[in-house]
């Protein structure tokens, strides 16, 4: 019996790294989680991702799967062309690394690389919530902000890679200090991190909310999902966390349309799990900013293939690359 081919689609995060054994028509055969702290500088990180991609192979043999190629999601600046990252915010010991370059002597696959946020747009332009449309914008809400674009059927990464970058949009030419080196991203308004940072401070200060026991047993444990969760429970301060998100990217929102006439717009991550919460402030946000295109025109719409779809959009450009339908 002949093997069925696959490819390998990695979303490599600040905390995790996310593998997924993937067939032609985007079935998920496979999958499993290393963890990003073990590889603290980029000698570890290549030796460590080698060395997962060669379990990778092990489990494909395993099965009776023939691996083809794999797709490899970084956040920051990606050099898709020469294989390099230029700048990762999230992950320090990527930093002008030639990530391709050095991963080829040691697996028999080819690695194709790419943003993490445009495999994201691009694994729900194949079979999420941007399918059947050819101009989308898509943000993914974590630690960070990304972003990516599909123009034309294609993500657009432009010449130097960054095209898409929502998340550096300035809003706030005086705001806090982003971790790209600017000062008042959307970044910094409406990334989880920078939302939590923000309640922290206003804990700090005395605000009243449920969070504040929390906050004084162990302010380590107050993240994202302990966020989320408050929200959703109407705590006050929290809900003002997210108004302050929605708002922020109802404006970066109208700034993209204005500018490329974009008519669907999905936003996901693990951040956005809190859409009831923060989408009532964004879409009056962008109404109130939208002044040369019709509101109407646009759809904003969550994201359907949740922590899947940078892994699906890994998959795509690694079949794109060797051929696959």
């Amino acid at each position: 019996m002949a093997k069925e081919p696959v490819v390998v689609g990695i979303d490599l995060g600040g905390t995790n790294v996310r593998w997924a054994l993937v067939n032609r028509d985007g079935q998920i055969l496979g999958r499993w989680e290393t963890a990003t702290a073990t590889m603290p500088d980029q000698d570890s990180m290549v030796k460590g991702l080698a060395a997962d991609l060669a379990a990778c192979g092990h489990e494909a043999h395993s099965r009776r799967l023939d691996i083809q190629a794999v797709g490899l999601g970084v956040a920051g600046r990606v050099l898709r062309q020469e294989g390099r990252v230029a700048f990762s915010p999230n992950i320090p010991a990527l930093n002008d690394c030639p990530l391709v370059p050095s991963l080829t002597p040691l697996t028999p696959w080819p690695i194709f690389l790419e943003n993490d946020a445009n495999l994201f747009i691009l694994g729900e332009h194949w079979l999420g919530a941007g399918r059947g449309h050819d101009r989308i914008l898509g943000i993914t809400l974590g630690t960070g902000v990304g972003g990516g674009l599909i123009l034309n059927g294609r993500v657009w990464s432009g010449t130097q890679g960054t095209s898409g970058e929502i998340g550096h949009i300035t809003l706030d030419p005086d705001g806090r200090r982003c971790h790209c080196g600017n000062r008042g991203c959307l970044e910094t308004l409406a990334s989880g991190f920078w939302a939590v940072t923000w309640v922290k401070e206003q804990l700090a200060q005395g605000a009243s909310s449920w969070l504040e026991e929390l906050y004084h047993r162990d302010p380590d444990a107050l993240g994202g999902e302990a966020l989320v969760v408050a929200a959703r429970q109407g705590d006050p301060l929290a809900l003002k966390a997210f108004e302050r998100v929605g708002k922020a990217l109802g404006q970066a929102i109208a700034t993209v349309v204005h500018l490329l006439g974009i008519p669907r717009v999905v936003i996901g991550g693990r951040f956005a799990r809190a859409w009831e919460v923060f989408n009532l402030f964004m879409l009056e946000e962008l109404h109130r900013r939208l002044t040369l295109f019709p509101f109407e025109a646009v759809s904003i719409v969550p994201a359907q293939l949740g922590d899947d779809a940078g892994l699906l959009g890994g998959a795509r450009v690694a079949w794109d690359e060797v051929g696959g339908e």
